[in-house]
């Protein structure tokens, strides 16, 4: 996950608006309140021509998905009766999906959620950025709202250089799985990695975080760093853990 570059997204504007092409913005995981603002692209400040949405829209409830629009681009696309086909989809404008997305809007709006996604995710980013001073491994911390990432890479220190490559050997990215999974198991927070072969942990908390919340997030965060710095024993725990996993998927086959 990475937050674009001051202007990025302007100077897209910029070129779009220029060769005439339309501005599309996919906010699927980034939009509803997400980083702190309806829509993550309002924090550059840019007018999207089109906007895709999905999964949050409906709570979590229901398969949702949606694309918004300005009105001069559904006009242009749908102009005349022979163009009525020229989009659709089958499953589109059920019932019960338009219902939940409509009562995901409203707690959105009722219970404040963007305003509290914008300052629990402040203060976390504010707090778990502190950590980077503390342990070598993490690199760095950044985000918008509650869509925060810990990035993580190899350490300085000669102690802990050995024991990295070990890992890097057995597979490229291994690390980051010793904070997931102590993560969940033993703090009960689920975390993912955010793609193949790299070293960042995503945190998607929910927009309705309390203080509570928050600091329970620290916490284990700071407690599952410490340990990955106690290596290798650390890597043993590890490979127990996976090791368990195996036996225990081939058991169940």
């Amino acid at each position: 996950m990475n937050v674009p570059a001051p202007g990025y997204l302007a100077e897209a504007t910029r070129l779009c608006r220029r060769h005439k092409a339309l501005l599309v913005m996919d906010e699927v995981q980034t939009g509803l309140g997400r980083t702190g603002r309806f829509l993550a692209s309002a924090q550059a400040d840019v007018d999207p021509d089109l906007v895709l949405l999905a999964k949050a829209l409906s709570g979590g409830f229901v398969p949702v998905g949606a694309v918004a629009g300005k009105r001069w681009v559904f006009d242009k696309m749908f102009n005349r009766m022979d163009r009525a086909v020229v989009h659709g989809s089958t499953f589109g404008k059920n019932n019960l999906a338009m219902a939940a997305g409509l009562a995901t809007l409203s707690v959105l709006e009722d219970e404040d959620l963007m305003a509290n996604a914008a300052r629990r995710g402040a203060n976390l980013l504010r707090r778990l950025g502190a950590l980077t001073a503390k342990y070598e491994m993490l690199k760095e911390v950044r985000g918008e709202g509650l869509m925060i990432a810990l990035e993580f890479g190899p350490p300085k220190s000669l102690a802990l250089r050995g024991a990295w490559a070990l890992l890097e050997k057995a597979t490229k990215g291994l690390f980051c799985q010793m904070v997931i999974i102590p993560l969940l198991t033993r703090h009960r927070i689920l975390s993912q990695v955010a793609g193949h072969e790299m070293y960042v942990v995503k945190l998607l908390p929910s927009l309705c975080l309390s203080q509570e919340d928050e600091d329970w997030i620290v916490r284990a965060l700071d407690d599952v760093i410490a340990d990955c710095h106690k290596l290798p024993s650390s890597i043993w725990d590890l490979a127990s853990t996976l090791t368990r996993t195996s036996l225990k998927g081939k058991a169940g086959t």
